[in-house]
């Protein structure tokens, strides 16, 4: 068998919530794809609707990944476990001889950005991280444009996602919003840092100034609110201006009572890139001579991470999303947290809970509100009409090694 062809070992860790995604596809790989799912570690499998499947397929589960290396090897480990498990289990992958696929977003903090780094320099392996639009031949298309120089310099990159959450969403695990684990680690999940993370990363990924890397947030200057009951925040607006001087904004949230997005508008010197998931669902660019070039569909194929990474097992490629690509939009989300500061609540007069045994509880005006700043590339505390609105303080994320800073 050739190089080209053998078959790639996998250990796949969680089952449950979007893992489940991967065990389907795993499980039901074409023959030609040639992987083989040697194991699944999940200490809650017990609770998972994928367990009893993987048992009748002869996988083994284990509640650890030590547990699993004690029995097995892998090729290639795919990591879709929460956020504050990443980084310790991506560490422990490299060091029993895996490569890993880990999902996004790569971390909650940059210092474990950094230990993971580290991490993979001494195993020799690779870290491919699941932003999976990173892998799409469209935004690789883009990028390659932007790259070549044909778009010009970029000048200012504007994303809006609205994405409501019910209840249930919150109350689907222990760190769902939170700000930390039940045992003290850091998770910061957020819109910007889970459902959403995907928009925030590809602005700085197309930027990047190789296709493997990203453009990096010289500072963050972000509004942080929550309507729901958590610990972080549900809504998020944030200004980044990279190394190179563009402008990135972004603006999210789960607390809208209207679902929109992705939509984004990246403008270039030459050029302005638009893109609505909502409409067509194709990446367009329009250049000031007039002409326009088309790129496709970044969403067209959500799973093709899983078998590039494979590709990249058998043939010693470097995968197109690393951990240095997907670092940025790390740094980015800490940097937000310290220019906040403190969560801000949206006035009680404004909530709205729907009827039903799985409430959306939102926030009146919000989604136009967020919309009307996109439109003009402000935070709300610029628009001069939200009275709820609270500026954060600009951040310096230059040198920007530990969150929180200060506690080094």
């Amino acid at each position: 068998m050739s190089p080209s062809s053998r078959e790639v070992s996998i250990v796949l860790v969680a089952i449950g919530g979007y893992a489940e995604r991967y065990v389907r596809l795993l499980l039901d790989a074409p023959a030609d794809r040639n992987v083989r799912l040697v194991g699944a570690v999940d200490p809650t499998a017990d609770r998972q609707a994928m367990a009893n499947e993987l048992k009748a397929r002869g996988v083994p589960i284990y509640d650890d990944l030590a547990s699993f290396y004690t029995d097995h090897s892998a090729d290639l480990a795919v990591i879709a476990s929460p956020i504050h498990m990443h980084a310790p289990q991506t560490c422990e992958a490299l060091s029993a001889g895996s490569h890993v696929l880990c999902e996004k977003p790569l971390t909650a903090t940059i210092q474990d950005a950094h230990k993971m780094a580290a991490a993979q320099r001494a195993a020799g392996k690779f870290v491919a991280v699941g932003y999976q639009w990173s892998f799409s031949p469209a935004i690789q298309a883009l990028k390659r444009d932007i790259l070549a120089g044909e778009l010009g310099r970029p000048i200012r990159l504007r994303t809006l996602v609205l994405w409501p959450r019910r209840r249930s969403y919150y109350q689907r695990n222990d760190w769902a919003g939170a700000m930390k684990s039940a045992d003290g680690q850091w998770v910061l999940d957020s819109p910007a840092n889970n459902a959403t993370a995907h928009f925030l990363h590809n602005m700085f990924y197309v930027l990047g100034d190789s296709v493997r890397t990203s453009a990096s947030p010289a500072d963050v200057q972000a509004e942080l609110y929550r309507v729901n009951d958590i610990a972080n925040y549900d809504t998020a607006a944030i200004r980044c201006r990279t190394d190179a001087g563009a402008e990135v904004l972004y603006y999210t949230t789960h607390a809208a009572n209207v679902e929109r997005g992705p939509v984004f508008c990246y403008e270039f010197e030459n050029a302005t890139v638009v893109y609505d998931g909502d409409a067509d669902k194709n990446i367009v660019a329009r250049f000031t001579d007039g002409h326009e070039q088309a790129y496709g569909d970044p969403g067209a194929d959500n799973m093709a991470k899983l078998f590039r990474a494979v590709d990249c097992v058998r043939s010693g490629n470097e995968p197109l999303c690393t951990i240095a690509a997907a670092t940025p939009q790390t740094l980015c989300i800490n940097g937000a947290q310290e220019s906040a500061g403190q969560v801000a609540q949206f006035p009680a007069e404004l909530v709205e809970v729907t009827d039903g045994d799985d409430p959306l509880t939102w926030v009146r005006g919000l989604g136009e509100q967020l919309q009307d700043c996109c439109d003009r590339g402000v935070l709300p505390s610029e628009l001069g009409r939200i009275s709820w609105a609270e500026p954060g303080k600009p951040i310096d994320l230059r040198g920007y090694d530990f969150f929180p800073a200060g506690e080094k």
